[in-house]
């Protein structure tokens, strides 16, 4: 964590309340928020203010992109009054508007909510969604020096975008650790989606019992295939040394072809395919 807390302004930054038009805020035209959080909002509103830095009278958003999403798209529907504002946290001084900095709130937010591997997920995520690049085009290099965290844990969380949604909801909820996460992302959807029943049967998923399963379905795979297709057949061992001679002749230089040995290979695999 000291590297992280490095990237937070040297100085504590000034913060401000105040109620923003989402016309001029920056960062959440990519986010993806959930038809449950829309709802939510509809309902009650948005309960906790989002937080951004000021930059050029626009507002760039740190933390609550999804929020600001959702409040768009309720106004688009004719469920939010318009034009659309939203609570905000406005940050100010020296620092915030450096992009690193912004990165280090940013996680500093997330871990100070819930100090978790799904907490360090979505703040990656919520920096990508921030710099327009949901492909990922910014690397892993850049994320880990923005975040201070190792590039190893950058990559490892980033693999957990391969979980299906509903694995993903249950990692993000604490229902599966972060190991059982990260050999789940590894699996095909078919798999995911056999996890996904063990899960609603309430069985308590480990990184063993993930494994077992692709095991299973592997073997379950092969099984319907034609029984012969695996079937070792010995192979003539003239036809293994002769493939080995001439693996041997490409691998000499082609200098080495009219030495001794080249001719003598060459003269060997010549015979062999007019045997």
């Amino acid at each position: 964590m000291t590297e992280q807390l490095q990237l937070l302004p040297s100085s504590p930054p000034t913060v401000r309340r105040d109620s923003l038009p989402l016309v001029r805020l920056v960062g959440f035209e990519h986010a993806r928020p959930s038809r449950e959080l829309i709802d939510l909002i509809a309902e009650l509103g948005v309960l906790q203010p989002i937080v951004v830095t000021e930059s050029d009278a626009r507002f760039e958003i740190v933390e609550g992109r999804r929020r600001s999403k959702a409040v768009q798209l309720l106004a688009e529907d004719g469920r939010w009054p318009t034009p659309p504002h939203i609570d905000a946290l406005v940050l100010s001084g020296s620092g915030v508007e450096r992009e690193d900095t912004r990165d280090g709130l940013t996680l500093a937010l997330h871990a100070a909510r819930s100090a978790s591997p799904a907490s360090e997920l979505a703040a990656i995520e919520a920096i990508l969604a921030r710099r327009g690049d949901e492909a990922v085009a910014t690397t892993v290099k850049e994320i880990a020096a923005g975040t201070g965290m190792p590039v190893q844990t950058v990559q490892r969380r980033l693999r957990l975008r391969q979980l299906s949604p509903a694995l993903r909801g249950a990692f993000d909820r604490g229902e599966i650790t972060a190991t059982v996460a990260e050999a789940a992302a590894r699996l095909t959807a078919e798999q995911q989606a056999a996890l996904e029943e063990t899960l609603l049967d309430g069985t308590r998923l480990s990184v063993r019992g993930v494994r077992e399963l692709a095991r299973q379905q592997t073997r379950a795979a092969a099984d319907g295939l034609p029984s012969g297709l695996f079937v070792d057949r010995e192979a003539d061992w003239r036809v293994t040394v002769l493939g080995h001679l001439r693996a041997a002749l490409e691998a000499l230089p082609s200098d080495d072809h009219r030495s001794a040995l080249g001719r003598a290979i060459a003269d060997v695999v010549d015979q062999a395919g007019h045997a």
